[in-house]
């Protein structure tokens, strides 16, 4: 793939410490670099988020699996900060983790231009007002990573996400599914949500060298049980483009919220090899619904 962006941009946005106060909604600063080695048989993700204001809602996440053994680090996090006792997560490109169990050297540059979510109002606001900002990116990730005791040489693709905002899962949707792949030329981001009321909104961005292209519709089908099976995205140019599962790979899940005796956000990422429209690539399949029982 070629590398286009030189500076990761909105994506490098700093933390925003003094943004929200106790009697304020939630805000969260989040980070997450995904990665996928089909090659190397390694993928993973490392998700920080922080707050002023959110007790219980800080952690530091790093998932992996190496040759199907899987290792996940969680930790909490300080408010003002992307790095934990082990995670240190540098928004301009690189990341480390030293932990008994895992440990990581990454780099990872941009690919393309940034998706920018916040400019179509699809996320729904939780203050009147004041959207959340929402950017992903792909990119190439290299560097070496340790798992049950093997080390490898990571010689990956992924996606960058950058969010910051008032943000409260369980008050701002009650499902979201979510597309994320590389394919030679190509990386897309595509993401629809049901709303509190029940509306069904979606969209997505088709990144090349040329430029980020809208995806205006996108149909997922999914086998019986939910699992992601094909996506038919349709363009703004009017071509319709079809990514269809070719390998089931791994998965993590995600803890996005705080411990609760009520409803609960549960979110799963399911990493794949995928086809587009003949083309090999990977990716993640990333569900979340909320859980009412309890």
């Amino acid at each position: 793939m070629t590398t286009v962006a030189t500076t990761w941009g909105p994506l490098a946005e700093p933390i925003h410490s003094d943004a929200a106060g106790p009697g304020d909604p939630v805000w969260k600063d989040n980070a997450y670099l995904s990665f996928w080695d089909v090659a190397g048989g390694v993928f993973g993700s490392v998700h920080v988020s922080t707050s002023p204001n959110g007790e219980g809602a800080r952690r530091a996440r790093c998932s992996v699996s190496g040759h199907g053994v899987v290792v996940e680090v969680v930790e909490d996090l300080e408010p003002g900060t992307f790095s934990s006792d082990s995670i240190h997560f540098d928004l301009d490109g690189t990341v480390r983790v030293d932990h008994p169990t895992l440990q990581a050297e990454l780099t990872y540059l941009p690919l393309y231009a940034p998706a920018d979510y916040a400019v179509t109002g699809l996320i729904p606001e939780l203050v009147p007002g004041k959207p959340l900002q929402h950017f992903q990116q792909g990119c190439t990730v290299t560097g070496t990573v340790t798992v049950g005791g093997s080390t490898y040489n990571l010689d990956a693709e992924g996606m960058r996400d950058r969010t910051w905002g008032f943000r409260d899962e369980v008050a701002q949707w009650v499902e979201y599914a979510g597309l994320i792949a590389t394919f030679e030329g190509a990386f897309i981001t595509a993401i629809k949500f049901v709303s509190r009321t029940g509306e069904v909104a979606g969209d997505g961005f088709f990144a090349t060298a040329e430029g980020v292209q809208v995806i205006e519709r996108i149909h997922f089908r999914r086998d019986a049980a939910a699992r992601f099976i094909r996506a038919t995205l349709e363009l703004a140019d009017g071509s319709t483009r079809t990514v269809s599962i070719t390998a089931r790979e791994t998965g993590f899940w995600v803890p996005m919220g705080a411990e609760s005796d009520g409803p609960a956000f549960g979110t799963y990422d399911d990493f794949m090899q995928l086809d587009l429209d003949g083309a090999p690539g990977a990716g993640l399949f990333e569900q979340g619904i909320i859980h009412r029982a309890a």
